[in-house]
């Protein structure tokens, strides 16, 4: 019997609801249990049960000193036992409970004998692994909150040089889970929370861009200092950027910088009909086909009598398309004005409507080709929704993407046949939260990554992680398609939250559908409450504590685990010559936000 008091993990995770499994009868070949209320728990019963099963026919004494396991902590489901077959360990998710428990819950003396055998059979099964990480693995989970202010400073060609006494005043409004966002900014006590809008606010942040507030941004100026050798090396440690500037400039921190959370310019990406344009632009001037990447897709503009209306026609008769997917070129979000037409003719009355935008601007319509075989999760559709983050800091334009990210879920199963039914094609929470069976199949209808990964792996044999470096190049593509139209004036900093949706077909491709500003930060589940929490600090740490540093003399903010990953950066100076497709922005109308 091993006397160390080693422990094993048993990591525990998914989106599945609680159910109380009780085991009130002591038995002498396990630990005693508290109640534990998990569902995915039912592995560990199944294998208490045959260890229980195989005691009784050999009728042999349990011996070995009974130890107790902990209660579960936090939420979440399935049990997932971890084999113990690999040396290194990875790093755990936030979304993984611990257990631990005992390598063996029995030990004999006993001879093996046949039954034996196949109680060890079963325990090597679920081995469990250890649970002490090594200390590099312990080392990259967590970012030291100065250190990591100032690599991302550095990143920028910049140092805040901290104050003795500031205070930074922010407005933020209440829509689309503002609550937490200043919950987030109150925790840092450098900062006022103000409930109306000032002159001189610092952080602005509103469900939608506010033109107006770019003309009162300033530059900061300071001197420059050369970097040092241990410095680029901390930013291309943490980055993988290798800065080939020589120098950066001091500022001190100051209570007249000014910033808003949304970039100038970002309908050329929120915008279904301009991220159309810049897309197709994209990738034709580099050669590719760009509904190889979205799907097939036509702009009308004029109704049936515009010509791109009649190339749609053509393209439709000749290829015996009849299921197609009509968008408001503008101003929509939340699924609001989209139809699926299963018809030539339905979608020629769809786009005949000659109707204006309530600031007057002409309704156009994006057609695309509905994506007729999608991967299924549970025979219903899905979506996928990722997090992007951009900033553009000091004329340094960054893109991070985040590392985790959801699967929405229908409510209704798949069905070509009734196209009328959104509950089958949209999965936009404004539309299902209306459906009878919200939330029946998956708590807010919506997956995890983990949960995910595992389903497509049982079911469909593939491996969801290489799907998620496919969904980072798109989002590469997105930024490298637009980043020249964003920020056109080229402001000293700006940063914007946008939320990614994609679509993965029965092939396993996937397929950039839209690009949402001010996503949804609403929590409808415990998935969300933690994702969307971690990301927003995330966003924070990254977009605003770096610009805004703590005076000297308070306690800076504790560590953090960072899931944003650079993935693409430039320098701005000049403005681009070559001007967009769609150059004025007609989604000025107050929405929510995009879920």
């Amino acid at each position: 019997m091993n006397n160390n008091n080693e422990f094993d993990k048993l990591v525990i995770k998914g989106s599945t609801r609680f159910q109380e499994v009780n085991f009130n009868q002591p038995r002498l070949f396990q630990p005693k249990l508290n109640i534990i209320k998990l569902k995915g728990f039912q592995q560990l019963v199944d294998l208490i049960k045959q260890q229980e099963s195989f005691s009784k026919h050999n009728q042999i004494l349990q011996t070995s000193t009974q130890k107790n396991l902990p209660s579960v902590l936090i939420y979440p489901p399935k049990a997932e036992l971890i084999t113990s077959s690999k040396k290194e360990i990875s790093i755990r998710k936030y979304s993984e409970t611990r257990v631990y428990g005992r390598k063996s819950f029995t030990e004999t003396a006993e001879p093996q004998s046949l039954e034996k055998r196949k109680t060890d059979t079963i325990r090597n099964k679920f081995a469990i692994k250890k649970t002490v990480p090594y200390k590099q693995e312990e080392q990259n989970m967590f970012e030291n909150a100065c250190d990591f202010a100032t690599i991302v400073s550095f990143s920028n060609l910049l140092m805040i040089i901290p104050q003795e006494k500031i205070v930074y005043k922010a407005f933020i409004t209440k829509g689309n889970n503002g609550q937490l966002v200043r919950q987030l900014i109150k925790c840092r006590s450098w900062w006022v929370l103000l409930d109306t809008p000032q002159t001189d606010v610092n952080l602005y942040w509103t469900q939608l861009r506010k033109q107006g507030f770019y003309k009162d941004l300033i530059t900061l100026t300071g001197n420059q200092s050369t970097f040092t050798k241990g410095q680029k090396k901390q930013v291309f440690d943490r980055f993988k950027l290798k800065l080939e500037d020589e120098k950066y400039t001091n500022f001190v921190s100051s209570n007249i910088l000014r910033v808003h959370n949304h970039l100038e310019g970002n309908f050329q990406i929120s915008n279904k009909k301009a991220l159309y344009y810049n897309m197709k632009s994209y990738y034709q001037s580099i050669g590719l086909d760009p509904f190889k990447f979205i799907p097939l897709t036509f702009h009308i503009q004029d109704g049936i009598k515009d010509p791109v209306y009649q190339q749609f026609e053509e393209y439709a008769r000749k290829n015996n398309i009849n299921v197609w997917i009509v968008k408001p070129g503008e101003q929509s979000n939340r699924g609001n004005g989209i139809e699926v037409a299963n018809s030539i003719s339905q979608v020629k009355r769809l786009v005949s409507y000659r109707e204006l935008h309530q600031n007057g601007v002409k309704k156009t319509f994006i057609v695309q080709q509905y994506i007729n075989k999608p991967l299924l999760y549970n025979k219903r559709k899905f979506d996928i929704r990722c997090f992007m983050l951009i900033t553009c800091i000091n004329h340094q334009f960054k893109a991070y993407w985040y590392q985790e990210g959801y699967i929405r879920t229908s409510c209704k199963e798949f069905n070509l046949d009734d196209t009328d039914c959104k509950y089958t094609h949209l999965t936009n929470d404004a539309v299902q939260k209306y459906s009878k069976n919200y939330g029946k199949y998956e708590t807010g209808n919506k997956v995890s990554f983990n949960d995910f990964s595992k389903y497509v792996q049982e079911i469909y044999n593939l491996n969801f992680n290489n799907t998620i470096e496919q969904l980072k190049s798109l989002s590469t593509d997105i930024v490298k398609a637009s980043y020249q139209h964003l920020d056109p004036n080229r402001h000293f900093y700006t940063f914007e939250l946008f939320g990614l949706d994609f679509m993965i077909d029965s092939d396993f491709k996937p397929w950039l559908i839209e690009v949402n500003t001010n996503p949804c930060l609403e929590t409808c589940c415990p998935l969300l409450s933690r994702l969307i929490n971690h990301m927003v600090e995330n966003t924070i740490r990254i977009a605003i504590d770096p610009m805004y540093p703590p005076p000297t003399k308070k306690k800076p903010l504790g560590e953090f685990k960072n899931n944003f990953e650079l993935i693409f950066y430039t320098p701005l100076i000049e403005q681009y010559n070559k001007l967009p497709e769609i150059q004025q922005d007609d989604d000025d109308l107050d929405v929510d936000d995009d879920n």
